[in-house]
């Protein structure tokens, strides 16, 4: 039985000899899969079925993550659409059609199932790998790819935290100003305002209160981010002190949104006179799960 290094163990070692992963998981995280091709090599692909779609529903935000992962890697994913819940946890490696490791156990495809930061205790086991793939079939039978035209007849989409008073205390509101007032010359959404750099180059900043409450997740731990007018981008926090939040994917993503949504041309210097005629200078962000935040910058 596996009890430690699992995400070594189970998702990385065994890729070797292989060139693909089918996966059928409870629940599922875009921002696991995400982590898990970066530490991948290029050209595996990977399968999951998420198993608890039907009962439960699927977050919206992983849903457009999901959906924006297939459009950028070797990534498919399934919802499990039959009325029966399925809670299993099965890890399948194959080459072209030829299962050659399988395991089973505890772990959800999560980070929080296989990173340790969240301190979850979690065990695996290494099965019969023909037996594993045999499940994984039969189980597909009862799903529909999620760009399927009936999927919401099967499969409730829900954004849990979309709006709330300003006393929740799910509620973190970030400022996109420095702490003198302005939008700053070469740091937040003016990040990329220099030689030598893409000009779209942002971060948001997080206030050091905030930071030292683990509101967010750790450094090493990816997380999605959907916004009010329906974007999604992985982010993860960054900088000493975890102060900073950045992407993964690249740090101009952040900020071509925040251009695009306010109305200036990609590349142009943001002023707060940008700002305050749109009509905010901060953003509220929404904690869902660990890994899983929803970004309210709606005026």
């Amino acid at each position: 039985m596996i009890v430690t290094n699992l995400y070594e163990q189970v998702l990385l070692e065994p890729s070797s000899g292989s060139n693909s992963l089918l996966i059928v998981s409870g629940y599922a995280t875009a921002s696991m899969a995400d982590r898990h091709f970066a530490d991948l090599d290029k050209g595996i692909g990977i399968k999951v079925i998420y198993g608890m779609a039907y009962t439960d529903g699927v977050s919206v935000v992983n849903d457009t993550m999901f959906k924006k992962l297939e459009d950028n890697k070797p990534f498919k994913c399934y919802y499990f659409s039959d009325p029966y819940p399925v809670h299993s946890k099965v890890y399948i490696w194959m080459y072209n059609s030829i299962p050659r490791k399988a395991f089973v156990g505890s772990a959800n495809y999560t980070q929080g199932g296989f990173l340790g930061e969240y301190q979850w205790k979690e065990a695996m086991a290494e099965v019969n790998p023909e037996k594993a793939f045999e499940y994984f079939s039969r189980i597909l039978k009862g799903s529909m790819e999620i760009g399927h035209e009936d999927i919401n007849e099967y499969v409730g989409l829900f954004v849990p935290l979309e709006k709330r008073d300003n006393e929740s205390s799910d509620k973190v509101v970030l400022s996109l100003l420095t702490r003198d007032g302005t939008t700053g010359k070469k740091s937040g959404l003016n990040w990329g305002q220099r030689t030598g750099r893409h000009l779209d180059q942002a971060y948001l900043r997080i206030p050091s209160d905030v930071a030292k409450s683990e509101y967010f997740p750790p450094r090493s731990i990816r997380f999605t981010v959907r916004t009010d007018d329906g974007f999604g981008f992985i982010a993860t926090t960054a900088q000493d002190g975890s102060k900073a939040i950045h992407s993964p994917e690249g740090n101009h993503i952040i900020g071509q949104y925040f251009r695009r949504r306010i109305g200036i041309e990609s590349g142009q210097f943001v002023t707060l006179e940008d700002l305050l005629r749109y009509g905010r200078t901060d953003v509220d962000f929404y904690k869902i799960d660990n890994e899983t935040f929803y970004m309210d910058f709606s005026v």
